[in-house]
C-alpha cells in the first residue's frame, strides 16, 4: 500500500539548473515571482502544451511526447517470434501500445501542490496571463456537436471562505484581468444566452463549491424516457455546462476527496481544455483521496475503474510514483528557503498559573476524573484488574473537559452550577467561585445525610435486643445533630420566603452591563426558594427517622420487664417520652408533606365547592328537528341515531364523573388527628388512587370519542394511551386492571357509530347549494335543508363548547390525581424510611457499618474544610492570590494548609505540629486530619520561554538578558525581557475578571496596541466555544475583532483598522486563507497535533508578509496543558532529528530555522487532516489512546521530586514556638488530671 509519506516524496520538483524559467516575464502581473515560482510556472505551461522560450521571450508549443510515458508496457515475444506488449496493471496485451501512450497526452493540466504560503495564487495568475486561448475563438467539432460556446475564461472553484480573497488577490496582482463572481443560475438575471455570453466575456469566473453542488441537476442532459407527448418545456441547464472553458481550477482541491460529492461530480463533467487541482495538502486522509483528483482531471485509464486504482496503490507502486511525478508539482519551504524572502518568525511560550479559585475548580475536576477512571492522583491504577482499554473513552472525555476548563469553565457547556442557578453561565472568576461554593454546599448536605443515615442504620442493628440502649444513644446523638441542621435550614427558608414575599430578592444583584435580565433573576429567586425548601425537607427526613427510632427505643426499653419495672416512675417517664416522640415524628412528617398536601387540598377544595354549587359542566340534550324533506330525510335519520348515541354517552359521562369526584374528595391519609386509625388506611388509599387513575383515563378516552363524533377528528394520542393501558390491563398489569377493562368495555359499547355532526353539516350544505336554483319543489327542499343546516350548526356549537369545557374539567381532575399520587409517593418514602432493618445482623456487619460511618465522617470533614477554604477565597477577594504568612515560621508560603476553623499555615510547619498536637495552633480547636485542607497560592507571575526545542532557555524572571539570540529582530522583541512581561501583567482591566487566560490575552492585546501600533493578531483555538467567550470579553474591553464564522469577517479583518484580532478555530476551513496583514498569532492552548497549529501559523507566515511575525503559545502550569506541550515538543524534536539537522549545539540560527521548517513540513505531510479533530463537534483534537495517560498525568509525574530536608527545623524561632506550645499542652494535660 502506498503510504502518505511516500506520495509526497514522489511529486515533481523542478530542477534549479534549468535557466529558461529564470527569464520568464509575466505581462500585467504586478508582483515579482521568486525563482522557484518561475520554475513551477514553466512546468504548468508544459502541462498545458506550451513552454516559455528563453530566446523568444514568449510561450511556444511544447511536445508532451518528449517525456517518459507513465503507463509502461513490457515487451515480450510470442511463440511465433513476434513482438507483443503486456501491461499487468491494466491486464492488457497488445501489439501496438502507441494508442495508450497517446492517451496520456490528452490530459492537459495537473495538480499544483505547493506547500501552504508559497504563492500558488500568483503561479496560477501567471499561467492565466501567459497562456491564453488563441483568438478568434473557433469551436471544435465536439463543441459544435455538444452545442457549447467556446470561451477563453478560466473558471476557479473555491471554498466560500476564500472567494473574496481570490477576487481581492486578482485585483491587486493582475488588475488587467476581468473577474466575475458566478452566484448560481437562480441569481443570474437575463435570458440564458445573455448569461452565457456575459460569462464567456470575462477572463476569470469565480464560484464556490456550494454553488457548484447546487448546479448538479442542471449540468447533465436528462435521461431519455419514452413519453406519450413531447416535452413541452426544455429542461433548464446550468450556464457552466454550456461553456467550453479554457481552464477549470479547483482551489483546495482536497475537498473533493473520493470524487463522489456533488461538487466533484459537477466539476468532473464541466467542458474544459485544461484542468488544475490546487492544494497545499493534496491528501486529506490517505492516498485513496487522490482518486477524486484523477476523476476531475479525467486521467484515463486510471480513473476508469476503482479496481485499477486499488491495484496501482497496493501492488504497482512504481507506476503510482511515475504517474504523480508527471502530473503533480510541489515545493516545500525547506526546499526554497535560500530563494524565499520571508520576515523571521519567533515563537514564545507564555506559561501562567491559575488563580486560587481556578486552581481549586480545576483540582476538584482532576480528582473527580481520577476517581471515575479508577486511578489515584498520580495516575496509578487502584484496581488490580485495571485495563486501559476499558477506560479509554472516559479518559478521552475527561482530557477534553480538563483542557476546556484550563481555558474557561463554560466552554462546551460543562457548567458546574447546580440547583436554581444551573441555567446561568459562569463568565467570570467570581461566578466560578459562587458555583463552587454552591456545589460545595450541596456536597456537604449530601455527605451529612449519608453520614447520619448510616449512623441511624447502625443503631437499628441494636434494637429489639439487650443492646437497645446503645441504639438509643446513637439515635439520640443523631437527633441532636439533625436539629441544628433543621434549625439552620428552616431559618434560611423562612428568610427567603419573607424576602420573596416582599419582592426584595435579587435587589443586590451586581449592576455591571452584563447583569442578568429580570426574567433570569425572577427564575433564580424561585429556584433559590425551591433549593432551600429541598434542603429543609432533607434535614426533616433525617430528623423524622431519628425521632421515630428514639420513640421505638423508649417503647422497647419500657416494654422489657428486665430493663424497666412495670408501672414504675421510669416506666411512666418512658411512656411519656414514647408518646411525645411519636407525636413529634407525626408533626415532622406533616411538615415534610405540607407542600404536596397543600397543593392537593387546594384543588380538592375547588372541586368540593363546585360540587356543592352543582356548577360542573352540563352536556345539553340533543334533539333532532321534525321538519324533513325527501332528500334531507336520510341525513336527518343519521342525525337522530347519532343524537341518541351521544345522549346515552352523556349519561355515562355524568355517572363516571360523579363517582370520580367522590373519590377525589376522599380525605388524604394522615390528615386528621381525630380520625381513628385501623392500620388499613394505606391499603385503602392505594385502592382509591388506582380507581382514580382508571376513571380519569376512561373519562379522557370517552370525551375524546365525543369530540370525534362531533367534529370527525380523532385524538390519536389519547387513543394510543387507551390501547396501551388496556393491553397491560389484559395482562394483569397497571392500576386496577379489572376496573379498567370494565370501563373500557362500556366505553366501546356506547361509542357513537353513526355519522359525525360535522359531516351532516357538510351534507346539508352540499344539498342546499345543489337545490337552490331548481324547481319550486326543489326550492322548498333547499329551504328545509338550509334550516336544518343552521339548526345542526347551532347544536354543534353548543356541544363543542360543552365538550371543550368538559375536557378542561377532566384535565383538572387529572391534576388533582397527580397531586394525590405525589402526596402518597412522598408519604410512602417517609414510611419506608422507618421500616425495621432487614439485613444481616452479625458482628462483622456492625464492624463494616462502623467503618463506612467513619469514612463518611472523614469525607464530610474534608468537604467542610474545603468549603471553609472557598469561603475564605470569597472573603479575600482579589487578595486571594497574594502570599500568606505562616504563624509558626513567620515566612510567606505558597503551599499550605487551611484548617476548618479558618487558620492558615505552611504545610511543612502544620504537618510537624500535627504529629504532636491534634488541635489548631491559634484557636486550639480540636482537629482531625480530614479537617485540614491543602491550599496552593500561586503568585500571579507570567513566565516566557523561547519556544526552541534545541535550546534550553532560562525563565524570564531569572534572565534579564534577551530571550532569543536569533538575528534580525525588531527593537520590540529583541528587548523582550522580564520588564516587558511585567508591563503586560501590570495592565489594569476594568470590570470583572475572567479566567487567567482570558485576562492575560486581553492585557497582551492592549499592550500590543501601545507597543506595536497597528499590529493585528490571529487568535486560534481548537474550541469554537472558547472563541465565543472571548467575544464577550473583547467587547467589554473594547477590543475590535472579526471572526471566521461572521459574514464578511475575513474582509472586515483585512480592511477595517478597528478589527485588531481575528478569531479562528480548528474546525474552520482555513486552508488557503491569506491573512498577512496580521503579524501575531496567539495559540490559546497547546496542541498535540502540530499540523493544526501550523494551519493557523501558515495564515501569516507566507508570501506577502511584510512584518516579522510572532507566535505566542499560552499554557497553564500544573495542568494537562503542560503534559500536552511537553509531549508535543518531544515529537517536534524527534521530527527534527529525522531531518538530520539541529542536533549540534553549534547550529546556526539559519540552520535551526531550516530544521524547524523541515519538521513542520513533515508533520503536515503525514497528518490526515480530516481525522485530526474529534467527530464530537464540542470536543477538540483527536488524541491517540496511547497518549491519553501521558496527557492526563505527565505533568504530575514531572512535578514529583524527592522531598528535600526541611531546614526550618533548625531555625530558632520555629523551634522555640514548637517547644513553647508543647510545654503549654503538657501543662494543660496535667491540670486536667
Amino acid at each position: 500500500m502506498v503510504s502518505h509519506g511516500l506520495f509526497t516524496t514522489q511529486l515533481f520538483v523542478p530542477p534549479k539548473g534549468d535557466q529558461a524559467p529564470s527569464t520568464i516575464e509575466v505581462p500585467v502581473l504586478e508582483a515579482t515571482l521568486f525563482p522557484y515560482q518561475k520554475r513551477t510556472l514553466q512546468w504548468l505551461l508544459r502541462r498545458e502544451g506550451v513552454q516559455w522560450s528563453e530566446t523568444d521571450k514568449t510561450v511556444i508549443p511544447y511536445a508532451a511526447d518528449q517525456e517518459e510515458p507513465v503507463n509502461v508496457f513490457r515487451k515480450l515475444v510470442d511463440v511465433a517470434g513476434n513482438d507483443y506488449y503486456l501491461n499487468e496493471l491494466l491486464h492488457v496485451v497488445t501489439r501496438d501500445p502507441a494508442p495508450f501512450r497517446k492517451a496520456e497526452t490528452f490530459v492537459k493540466g495537473g495538480i499544483l501542490a505547493e506547500e501552504m504560503g508559497l504563492g500558488k495564487t500568483l503561479e496560477i495568475l501567471g499561467l492565466v496571463l501567459l497562456h491564453q486561448r488563441a483568438t478568434p475563438l473557433v469551436a471544435t467539432d465536439y463543441e459544435v456537436q455538444a452545442n457549447l460556446t467556446p470561451t477563453g475564461a478560466t473558471l476557479i472553484v473555491t471554498p466560500e471562505s476564500l472567494r473574496a480573497q481570490w477576487i481581492s488577490e486578482i485585483g491587486r496582482h493582475a488588475p488587467g484581468l476581468s473577474v466575475k463572481f458566478y452566484q448560481g443560475r437562480k441569481k443570474m438575471s437575463g435570458d440564458e444566452d445573455q448569461i452565457i455570453n456575459e460569462l464567456a466575456g470575462h477572463d476569470i469566473i469565480i464560484t464556490t463549491y456550494a454553488i457548484l453542488s447546487a448546479e448538479l441537476h442542471f449540468v447533465a442532459a436528462p435521461p431519455e424516457r419514452s413519453r406519450r407527448h413531447e416535452r413541452v418545456y426544455p429542461r433548464a441547464k446550468s450556464p457552466l455546462a454550456q461553456l467550453a472553458w479554457w481552464r477549470v481550477c479547483l482551489d483546495e482541491a482536497q475537498m473533493i476527496e473520493s470524487g463522489v460529492s456533488q461538487a466533484a461530480t459537477v466539476a468532473r463533467v464541466l467542458p474544459r481544455v485544461n484542468a488544475w487541482g490546487i492544494t497545499g495538502t493534496p491528501v486529506k486522509d490517505d492516498v485513496k483521496d487522490l482518486f477524486g483528483l484523477l476523476l476531475f482531471l479525467q486521467y484515463e485509464p486510471y480513473c476508469t475503474s476503482t479496481h485499477i486504482w486499488r491495484a496501482m496503490i497496493e501492488r504497482h507502486k512504481p507506476i503510482f510514483q511515475r504517474l504523480f511525478n508527471s502530473i503533480a508539482v510541489r515545493h516545500t519551504k525547506p526546499m526554497v528557503r535560500d530563494e524565499l524572502v520571508l520576515p523571521p518568525q519567533k515563537r514564545f511560550v507564555i506559561s501562567m498559573p491559575f488563580t486560587a479559585v481556578e486552581e481549586q475548580h480545576y483540582q476538584s475536576l482532576f480528582r473527580e476524573m481520577a476517581e471515575e477512571c479508577d486511578l489515584d492522583l498520580r495516575g496509578a491504577p487502584i484496581l488490580d484488574d485495571w485495563k486501559p482499554e476499558d477506560h479509554e473513552e472516559l479518559m478521552r472525555t475527561w482530557l477534553n473537559r480538563l483542557r476546556q476548563t484550563a481555558l474557561h469553565p463554560e466552554v462546551a457547556g460543562y457548567s458546574r452550577r447546580l440547583g436554581h442557578n444551573k441555567g446561568r453561565p459562569m463568565r467570570t472568576v467570581d461566578e466560578v467561585l459562587d458555583a463552587m461554593i454552591e456545589q460545595s454546599e450541596v456536597a456537604i448536605r449530601a455527605d451529612e445525610k449519608a453520614y447520619l443515615s448510616s449512623k441511624l442504620t447502625r443503631g437499628q442493628l441494636y434494637e429489639n435486643s439487650p443492646r437497645v440502649r446503645e441504639a438509643l444513644e446513637i439515635w439520640t446523638s443523631v437527633r441532636e445533630e439533625t436539629r441544628k441542621l433543621v434549625s439552620d435550614a428552616r431559618a434560611e427558608f423562612q428568610a427567603l420566603t419573607a424576602s420573596n414575599t416582599d419582592g426584595n430578592l435579587g435587589a443586590d444583584a451586581d449592576n455591571d452591563q452584563d447583569k442578568y435580565s429580570e426574567d433570569e433573576m425572577e427564575a433564580g429567586n424561585k429556584g433559590q426558594l425551591g433549593e432551600s425548601r429541598r434542603r429543609l425537607r432533607g434535614a426533616l427526613e433525617i430528623e423524622h427517622r431519628a425521632v421515630f427510632f428514639c420513640a421505638n427505643a423508649y417503647f422497647q426499653i419500657r416494654d422489657n420487664p428486665e430493663m424497666t419495672e412495670p408501672d414504675s416512675e421510669e416506666f411512666l417517664r418512658l411512656r411519656k417520652l414514647e408518646d411525645d416522640g411519636y407525636n413529634e415524628a407525626k408533626a415532622i412528617r406533616r411538615e415534610i408533606l405540607r407542600e404536596s398536601h397543600g397543593k392537593a387540598t387546594r384543588l380538592m377544595r375547588k372541586v368540593a365547592q363546585k360540587a356543592s354549587e352543582q356548577s360542573f359542566v352540563e352536556l345539553p340534550e340533543l334533539v333532532a328537528g321534525t321538519e324533513r324533506g325527501i332528500e334531507s330525510g336520510r341525513i336527518i335519520d343519521d342525525l337522530e341515531a347519532l343524537y341518541g348515541e351521544l345522549n346515552d354517552q352523556a349519561n355515562v359521562i355524568d355517572e363516571w364523573r360523579e363517582y370520580l369526584i367522590g373519590l377525589l374528595l376522599k380525605p388524604l391519609v394522615d390528615e386528621e388527628d381525630e380520625v381513628d386509625t385501623t392500620g388499613e388506611e394505606m391499603g385503602e388509599s392505594a385502592r382509591i388512587q388506582e380507581e382514580v387513575v382508571v376513571y380519569v383515563q376512561a373519562l379522557r378516552a370517552i370525551v375524546a370519542d365525543r369530540q370525534d363524533a362531533l367534529t370527525g377528528q380523532s385524538n390519536e394520542l389519547i387513543k394510543h394511551e387507551a390501547e396501551t393501558s388496556l393491553k397491560f390491563a389484559h395482562e394483569g398489569e397497571g392500576p386496577a386492571p379489572q376496573k379498567l377493562i370494565e370501563l373500557m368495555t362500556l366505553r366501546d359499547q356506547i361509542k357513537p357509530q353513526s355519522t359525525s355532526m360535522r359531516k351532516a353539516i357538510s351534507e346539508f350544505r352540499a344539498l342546499s347549494s345543489r337545490l337552490a336554483k331548481d324547481t319550486n319543489r326543489s326550492v322548498l327542499e333547499a329551504q328545509i335543508a338550509d334550516r336544518q343546516l343552521k339548526a345542526t350548526q347551532a347544536l354543534l356549537n353548543k356541544q363543542s363548547k360543552a365538550t371543550t369545557a368538559l375536557e378542561a374539567e377532566v384535565e383538572h381532575f387529572r391534576n388533582i390525581m397527580n397531586l394525590r399520587v405525589e402526596y402518597y409517593r412522598q408519604l410512602q418514602v417517609v414510611s419506608d424510611s422507618v421500616l425495621p432493618y432487614d439485613g444481616p445482623n452479625t458482628e462483622a456487619t456492625m464492624v463494616k457499618m462502623k467503618e463506612t460511618e467513619d469514612n463518611l465522617r472523614k469525607k464530610l470533614s474534608s468537604n467542610e474544610a474545603k468549603h471553609r477554604y472557598l469561603l475564605n477565597l470569597k472573603e479575600s477577594g482579589n487578595k486571594s492570590n497574594e502570599p500568606r504568612m505562616c504563624v509558626i515560621c513567620q515566612t510567606p508560603f505558597t503551599v499550605g494548609v487551611l484548617t476548618v476553623c479558618g487558620h492558615q499555615f505552611c504545610k511543612e510547619c502544620m504537618m510537624l505540629w500535627f504529629k504532636a498536637h491534634h488541635n489548631c495552633p491559634v484557636c486550639k480547636k480540636k482537629l482531625k486530619s480530614s479537617n485540614l485542607h491543602d491550599i496552593t497560592i500561586n503568585p500571579q507571575q507570567l513566565k516566557v520561554l523561547d519556544d526552541n526545542p534545541e535550546q534550553e532557555q532560562n525563565e524570564v524572571e531569572d534572565s534579564p538578558q534577551k530571550l532569543n539570540s536569533l538575528s534580525n529582530k525588531t527593537a520590540i522583541y529583541s528587548e523582550f525581557n522580564a520588564d516587558k512581561l511585567a508591563e503586560i501583567q501590570n495592565i489594569e482591566l476594568d470590570g470583572v475578571s475572567f479566567t487567567t487566560k482570558v485576562d492575560t490575552l486581553i492585557k497582551h492585546l492592549l499592550w500590543l496596541r501601545e507597543s506595536d501600533p497597528g499590529a493585528k493578531s490571529i487568535i486560534f483555538s481548537q474550541y469554537k466555544g472558547f472563541l465565543n467567550i472571548l467575544r464577550n470579553a473583547f467587547w467589554r474591553s473594547k477590543i475590535g475583532y472579526a471572526s471566521i464564522d461572521d459574514a464578511n469577517g475575513i474582509t472586515r479583518f483585512k480592511e477595517d483598522s478597528a478589527a485588531e484580532c481575528f478569531l479562528l478555530h480548528a474546525r474552520a476551513h482555513s486552508s488557503g486563507l491569506n491573512l498577512v496583514n496580521a503579524s501575531h498569532v496567539f495559540l490559546c492552548e497547546p496542541l498535540l497535533n502540530t499540523a493544526l497549529e501550523l494551519q493557523a501559523i501558515a495564515r501569516v507566515d507566507r508570501i506577502g508578509q511584510q512584518h516579522e511575525t510572532t507566535v505566542w503559545l499560552y499554557l497553564v502550569t500544573g495542568t494537562v496543558e503542560e503534559s500536552i506541550y511537553n509531549l508535543s515538543v518531544q515529537r517536534r524534536m524527534e521530527h527534527m532529528r529525522r531531518t538530520g539537522k539541529g542536533k549540534s549545539k553549534e547550529s546556526t540560527p539559519d540552520l535551526l530555522a531550516a530544521s524547524i521548517d523541515e519538521a513542520n513540513t513533515l508533520e503536515l505531510e503525514q497528518a490526515a487532516l480530516s481525522r485530526l479533530m474529534s467527530k464530537d463537534k464540542t470536543a477538540g483534537e483527536n488524541v491517540e489512546k496511547n497518549d491519553l495517560w501521558e496527557c492526563l498525568f505527565g505533568h504530575v509525574a514531572r512535578q514529583e521530586e524527592a522531598p528535600e530536608k526541611d531546614t526550618r527545623l533548625q531555625e530558632q524561632a520555629v523551634m522555640g514556638y514548637l517547644a513553647a506550645e508543647a510545654a503549654e499542652e503538657r501543662m494543660g494535660q496535667s491540670n486536667d488530671l
